[in-house]
């Protein structure tokens, strides 16, 4: 096999149920996609693939990623095992990809979709267990914080994990860099819900936002994405012009949907799947020059900038909003964000893998 130094040739592999939609999904853009390009750009021959389209190229890679790999049911088990047996054949480094606690159904009882009623404790079970049918089959792992490169290492022994943090996507460095100056007329607070699974998330800033915007009637909460809009007006004590609510936008228009307002939110619920969650809406809000205020995720913590600001309870909500409606101070939270870590060491890393001894 080619040694890191010289060019190599690489695929990532999506497993989503719809194919056609693989270059859509956040969580392969960025674990897949944000690497393949900086990859690219260092000389390296990268295939981005679904599953199902895998044994159609006639490539040999060095080294593959596979993002989430599953075995839901004998279909999926044939198919995977020819992909495998190939690959093994021409001693390709094989590397699984995990972003979210999901790959064990022991951690279904902490999955966000069951928590809010979206999934059954028995489907998630069902779910998580097709993830960990076929650990045992690849070399290395990476994820994308260290609960859950833990929670890795104590679910296969002697796991070769490795922690890949999320970066700023690369095109935004070339396609959407300038930041926008928010409207001094009114100040928004920007909540950026991913799925529908947050509901009990964003209950943890129903008082402190419901204070905070009857206090200042200039104050709006702009909402882009997926959440119960007739709950959140129920329970929010504002006026109905202070709330925006905005259809969830493609990963391509997203940039614009980061780039606004003057601060954004990350509530999140305490547990044990939240705490292996990556600072993702940090690391984009950082990467525009918005502080944003979030709960103490162990990922949040990684990042330490004077625009990320933690907040445990109500108060500490309410003093973060008032103390970024009251700052002007100008930090360079970009290069803070680009500093920690970025595409490039993303795609180094990913070379720098070998086979487990």
């Amino acid at each position: 096999m080619s040694s890191s130094k010289s060019a190599q040739t690489i695929a990532f592999v999506a497993g989503n149920k719809a194919k056609d939609k693989m270059l859509q999904d956040p969580a392969f853009i960025y674990r897949c996609e944000n690497p393949a390009l900086a990859l690219e750009a260092q000389g390296h021959d990268v295939t981005l693939i679904h599953a199902h389209d895998f044994m159609s190229t006639h490539k040999r890679f060095d080294r593959v990623v596979f993002h989430r790999p599953h075995i839901r049911d004998w279909r999926t088990r044939w198919h995977m095992s020819r992909i495998l047996r190939r690959l093994r054949k021409q001693r390709s480094v094989l590397i699984a990809d995990f972003d979210d606690l999901v790959f064990s159904p022991d951690f279904a009882q902490f999955s966000p979709g069951y928590v809010n009623g979206l999934v059954s404790l028995k489907q998630t079970q069902k779910n998580f267990a097709a993830h960990d049918k076929i650990l045992s089959r690849f070399d290395a792992f990476t994820v994308s914080t260290q609960p859950l490169l833990e929670a890795m290492q104590q679910r296969v022994e002697g796991a070769n994990v490795h922690l890949l943090p999320n970066s700023p996507h690369l095109s935004w460095h070339r396609d959407h860099a300038q930041v926008n100056a928010p409207s001094p007329k009114e100040f928004i607070i920007k909540y950026l819900p991913g799925t529908r699974s947050h509901d009990r998330d964003f209950a943890q800033v129903y008082k402190p936002l419901s204070e905070f915007l009857s206090q200042h009637p200039n104050a709006k909460l702009k909402i882009t994405g997926v959440i119960d809009e007739q709950r959140i007006r129920e329970q929010l004590d504002c006026e109905p012009k202070q709330l925006v609510f905005e259809p969830k936008r493609p990963f391509t228009e997203y940039a614009d949907v980061v780039n606004d307002g003057h601060v954004h939110i990350a509530p999140l619920e305490h547990s044990v799947f939240n705490d292996c969650k990556s600072a993702l809406k940090a690391i984009e809000a950082g990467f525009y020059q918005r502080p944003i205020i979030a709960s103490p995720i162990p990922d949040m913590q990684r990042l330490k900038h004077e625009g990320l600001i933690l907040a445990n309870n109500d108060k500490e909500w309410l003093r973060a909003l008032e103390q970024c409606l009251k700052s002007k101070n100008a930090y360079d939270y970009r290069f803070v964000i680009n500093d920690t870590y970025n595409a490039e060491q993303h795609a180094q890393d990913l070379l720098a893998i070998a086979r487990a001894q």
